[in-house]
């Protein structure tokens, strides 16, 4: 293109900037829904189920706050399950796609892709490759459950089509066919024909570590011993997601990791949720087992997913494609997203996601003070667990016991306060965060804790 013509674009980028920043001047506090049904009615009617939270929004939004098509404001703390991890409106985000928008193709794809595919590829590679990792090469994709079924090809491929597969109790992978079936939730595969053979590890036990380990010791030999040469991989998340933001530590999965290795089973890390959340940009480094992992996924903050693998993993021609990998503007974001990260002061012990997680614990431990009737002990394997939890960009709060039907009520209740939540955990249940890590503010975190309490405050009134 001409550089006449790339200075015409930029100018014309930076007014359409511009005037969308001045249409979101209003968007910065949390306000009050009005009546407005017929968009959601729709939804219900269309997809024959309505939607979870009352919630659609109209495109609009500014930093960690998103406008509603009912004209409210809501504190976005939950951020589509972990993906806008810059917020709403980010104004570097929004020139970018602007900037893809002027492209040749909306979609990008396995047979035909352009260099922004190549270079989001090559600094996902870079980061992931720190350490003493062996990742080698990346293939992109669609969603975290498609990743994750393209690193269980890949293990099963270097296994000679092993049919079993290592997984952790509480764990997700996805609601594909076969990821639901690795994953321990009943619900996500209700009527599914089972065509995977999956042996469950108990995860670790912040109660009682010694103890676990030993236990997930022992399991792990067990089903070595009585499947020998069986198991195309073990899965796990080095914090687990929808299972209650659960954190592993190196001691524990560097024992489990090394004697799952030592019999021939790959390790497959997941960190589609963990991505770009936690001390590091991957919760392998943080862990220092990135020598252990054969396979690697990321997915939600990355924008675009994909499936990372050593170079003896490298599959046959044929195992992997798909007519889509990404959108340009997807590919462009992630690209941007992961050098913003890299270079942001975001990592460290001292790092903005580590002083904004600790910032929650302070909060929510003293919320727990003031509000000792919300917050009964809650029995773990091993004795009580923390109330307060979770690591990084993933906050987890556990009131009323972890019962069910009241973390629903408070997510709701919140909602209605203007604070945008989600729950996690399969009993106890637990009130689950993944903020904008990339915009927000600690002011930010005590509004949403500040609404958070007075909701609990009501509810035990």
């Amino acid at each position: 293109m001409p550089a006449t013509a790339d200075t015409h674009l930029d100018a014309l980028v930076a007014s359409i900037s511009e005037a969308r920043q001045a249409t979101c001047t209003g968007i910065t506090e949390p306000s009050s829904p009005q009546p407005l049904q017929s968009t959601l009615d729709t939804l219900a009617a269309v997809r024959g189920r309505g939607a979870f939270l009352p919630f659609i929004g109209t495109g609009q939004g500014w930093g960690p706050f998103v406008q509603c098509e009912d004209g409210s404001v809501k504190l976005d703390m939950v951020t589509g399950i972990g993906v806008h991890g810059f917020g709403h409106g980010d104004d570097t985000t929004l020139r970018i796609m602007l900037e893809a928008a002027t492209q040749d193709t909306v979609m990008q794809g396995n047979l035909q892709c352009n260099a922004d595919a190549v270079a989001f590829m090559s600094r996902l590679l870079e980061q992931a490759c720190q350490g003493n990792s062996r990742l080698a090469h990346v293939f992109p994709c669609c969603s975290g459950a498609v990743a994750n079924e393209n690193a269980l090809k890949v293990c099963m491929q270097k296994t000679g089509g092993a049919p079993r597969v290592l997984a952790f109790a509480h764990n997700f992978s996805g609601r594909t066919t076969t990821m639901s079936q690795i994953s321990d939730s009943p619900g996500v595969r209700q009527g599914i024909a089972l065509n995977l053979q999956v042996d469950y590890l108990p995860y670790e036990d912040p109660t009682d570590r010694e103890g676990s380990l030993d236990r997930t010791m022992t399991a792990l030999q067990q089903a070595l011993s009585r499947y020998p040469g069986q198991h195309a991989c073990v899965v796990l998340e080095p914090v687990q997601g929808e299972g209650g933001f659960n954190p592993a530590t190196s001691a524990f999965l560097r024992p489990v990791l090394e004697a799952a290795r030592a019999a021939g089973v790959p390790v497959l890390f997941d960190e589609v949720q963990t991505f770009g959340r936690t001390e590091q940009m991957f919760r392998q480094h943080v862990l220092g087992v990135e020598d252990l992992v054969d396979v690697l996924t990321v997915g939600k903050m990355s924008q675009v997913c994909a499936t990372l693998y050593a170079d003896d993993f490298n599959p046959a021609p044929g195992l992997l494609s798909g007519t889509f990998i990404g959108s340009t503007a997807g590919l462009r974001v992630g690209a941007s997203f992961i050098e913003r990260l890299a270079s942001g002061g975001y990592y460290g012990s001292d790092g903005r996601i580590a002083t904004l997680h600790e910032h929650f614990r302070t909060r929510g431990t003293a919320m727990m003070a003031d509000l000792p009737a919300a917050f009964p002990e809650v029995a773990g394997a091993g004795g009580p667990i923390g109330l307060v939890g979770g690591c990084g960009g993933m906050m987890r709060l556990t009131p009323f016991g972890g019962d069910k039907a009241k973390v629903i009520e408070l997510v709701k209740s919140c909602l209605d306060a203007g604070v945008l939540l989600f729950f996690c955990g399969h009993g106890p249940f637990h009130l689950r965060m993944l903020p904008p890590v990339g915009v927000l503010e600690q002011s930010h975190l005590d509004t949403a804790m500040d609404v958070i309490g007075n909701c609990i405050e009501a509810m035990v009134d």
